[in-house]
């Protein structure tokens, strides 16, 4: 009884998980905006396309959000790939696809893939300036037994940025294009928003460094999003840290780097609980990222 009295749940649950979805997709005409990964500062061109990378000359970075049991259909994919050329003054040039994918249930999802360049200039011995376009596509796919649509449109992003020392503070527009179909009944509309990042960093000891990170997303017709976290890295080999955001929860993060003597490769872990959640049952889920650095 009791195992049927759960099943049930879970089958009730996940489909007003799914028709919730539906209906914020094509039954409204509001914006869409895309989900970030709790550890978006390990792939930050994601959130600033002006991003350049403070060493290595090359690097790749991916990640998988996904959530158990009856939401195990809901998963965001991303990853992105850099080469970055260095001038002899110091100057940085980078080109760069990204790839992402969010699986909103067995019927929707909307792939994007985009091709990014950026610049750094130095303006002193600690300080420089980047900024950086990137442009391409972003799908949405619906498949169900009622009714099957996919839309392909222009999607881009811009982004400029500051640092100076172990500050570094950003801002980007994202959707820049305001793209908009109408692939079933009402419109879907990729509305533009706006996001500013800052990074801190202070050195503890001889091993240790703690870094801050802050995001805040702005968005026009929705809730704003605020990201707020900390990380500490000992001896270039743990990393430790936890990010807060408002609109999801708490999410803790652990994750190790191996260094070959060269290249430096980065596996990092993350559950993002629902202390401090609105809505425990649907913002429990679990993160796998991978980095790796050609030196």
């Amino acid at each position: 009884m009791h195992e049927w009295f759960f099943s049930l749940r879970s089958k009730l649950t996940l489909f007003f998980s799914l028709f919730f979805n539906v209906c914020l997709v094509f039954a409204q005409a509001n914006n869409y905006y895309p989900d970030i990964l709790t550890v978006y500062f390990l792939q930050m061109a994601t959130v600033n396309p002006g991003y350049v990378p403070s060493e290595g000359i090359a690097d790749f970075n991916a990640g998988y959000k996904f959530r158990t049991g009856a939401f195990k259909e809901i998963s965001t994919f991303s990853f992105s790939g850099a080469r970055i050329l260095r001038t002899q003054n110091l100057n940085s040039h980078v080109i760069r696809i990204m790839l992402n994918n969010e699986q909103q249930g067995p019927y929707i999802n909307t792939p994007r893939a985009y091709g990014n360049y950026a610049y750094e200039l130095k303006t002193g011995e600690n300080s420089s300036l980047y900024a950086g376009a990137a442009l391409g596509v972003a799908g949405v796919y619906y498949s169900a037994t009622s009714a099957t649509a996919s839309v392909l449109l222009p999607d881009g992003s811009l982004g400029i940025g500051a640092k100076l020392g172990a500050v570094s503070l950003g801002i980007s527009s994202l959707q820049i294009f305001n793209s908009k179909a109408s692939p079933i009944v009402a419109q879907f509309r990729l509305g533009r928003y706006y996001q500013s990042n800052l990074t801190l960093e202070k050195e503890l000891g001889a091993n240790w460094n703690l870094r801050g990170h802050v995001l805040y997303r702005l968005f026009p017709e929705n809730k704003d999003e605020l990201n707020i976290g900390a990380s500490l890295l000992y001896s270039e080999t743990l990393l430790l840290g936890s990010m807060y955001r408002n609109l999801y929860g708490l999410g803790l993060i652990a994750g190790f780097y191996f260094d070959s003597g060269k290249d430096k490769l980065l596996l990092s872990f993350t559950y993002n609980s629902s202390v401090l959640s609105r809505a425990p049952v649907l913002q429990n889920s679990m993160e796998i990222s991978l980095g790796f650095r050609v030196n």
